[in-house]
């Protein structure tokens, strides 16, 4: 049966406050860094940088989250979130973005794997999937909410004003942080131990090589169009930072949030790499789309599209990692997951700009379809 206790109630509501926090800057930043005298292939130096901190701290965080308090790490990154963007009204130049940029997205890699594992302490294997599409609803609100937000008050106050907000929204989030309970991890029984003294095998081994490569080249096709598209839309269409945060709003936040509970409950009843082959196979074709549209509208839903359908791997490729992997682990192999998914949004950025400023967009979204035709392959691979 089916449980959303007080825990999960809780990480939930942090969840949804991170995700508007994130999405009030994230998807406009490379316009924020542009407005300080970046070139597009600057912007995606300082998303490299950002995304690089991130990677690192990804496999760390995952040994903290299992030998720390989950809850007292989540109140750590809700507090390295909440500083930075304070930070970023007093730069006067695109350099000194870097470090803020860098601890900003550092708070999201010491939150997701507390995150993740906390939501596999409080759930049962049959369920799992269904419950994480419930709980990764939190992204696409924070998806929908924050880049209007944020454009809004781009557009008609100044830089400063999101800066501000998020500051204060990120401190309030301390309060259902410190009121979160401390699961208890782990059965004691002789067949949970002996799954763990038995894991690192080399089936399971090569399961996740080629799990991680799979989040790599799927994220990376993703990364790639992080610096592009805002850039693109406001060269090409003229768009105001409001349409830009709409834009995102809709073909990230909109896209992700119908795809989250019916992905995760057709994960659990047909097979998790069934459900994801069948829903990355389509990504690569409608890739190579983006640079024949010529329409702002037609873009969004190309955007709504590619965001939606790679989002609904989210539910079952967590799950499948949580199958694998023995209750104490957990907070390992998320590690190990978040460091291959923040890798494809490291490399991702640095390749799509580099396109941009040597061949034009159309070389970047071409890019962007083959990393994604990659991950396609790749995912053939797993075991059911």
């Amino acid at each position: 049966m089916l449980r959303i206790g007080r825990n999960l109630t809780l990480l939930f509501i942090i969840n949804l406050i991170t995700a508007v926090c994130i999405d009030m800057i994230i998807p406009l930043f490379p316009l924020f860094i542009k407005s300080l005298g970046a070139s597009v292939f600057e912007i995606s130096l300082v998303l490299f940088a950002q995304g690089l901190l991130s990677t690192m701290l990804m496999i760390p965080s995952g040994f903290l989250s299992n030998r720390y308090s989950r809850k007292g790490i989540i109140a750590l990154s809700t507090l390295m979130l909440a500083l930075p963007p304070l930070f970023l009204t007093f730069v006067t130049s695109w350099e000194q973005t870097i470090p803020w940029a860098m601890i900003f997205m550092g708070a999201y890699s010491i939150f997701l794997p507390s995150r993740m594992t906390l939501i596999a302490d409080s759930t049962e294997p049959e369920t799992r999937a269904t419950v994480y599409g419930i709980m990764n609803i939190a992204w696409p609100i924070g998806s929908i909410v924050g880049p209007i937000i944020g454009g809004f008050l781009a557009d008609y106050y100044c830089w400063n004003y999101p800066f501000y907000l998020v500051t204060c929204i990120s401190l309030f989030c301390l309060i259902p942080a410190f009121l979160l309970r401390e699961p208890c991890r782990g059965s004691g029984k002789e067949k949970e131990k002996k799954r763990q003294e038995t894991f690192f095998n080399r089936k399971v081994l090569f399961v996740l090589a080629v799990y991680s490569f799979f989040q790599i080249f799927g994220n990376t096709g993703r990364g790639t169009l992080d610096p592009v598209i805002p850039v693109y839309l406001t060269e090409r269409f003229q768009t105001s930072k409001t349409q830009v945060g709409f834009f995102f709003s809709a073909g990230l936040g909109v896209a992700t949030l119908m795809a989250q509970i019916p992905s995760g409950l057709l994960a659990d009843k047909y097979g998790r790499k069934k459900f994801m082959v069948c829903c990355v196979s389509m990504i690569p074709v409608l890739s190579m789309l983006w640079p024949w549209l010529d329409s702002y509208l037609l873009l969004m839903i190309l955007f709504m599209l590619i965001t939606g359908l790679w989002s609904t791997t989210w539910p079952a490729s967590t799950a499948y990692l949580m199958d694998l992997t023995p209750t104490l682990k957990r907070g390992i192999t998320i590690g190990f997951r978040q460091t291959a998914v923040r890798l494809g949004f490291t490399i991702g950025p640095l390749v799509g700009g580099y396109l941009w400023e040597a061949y034009g967009p159309t070389a970047s979204f071409y890019a962007s379809a083959i990393f994604f035709a990659l991950s396609f392959v790749l995912v053939l691979f797993l075991k059911e």
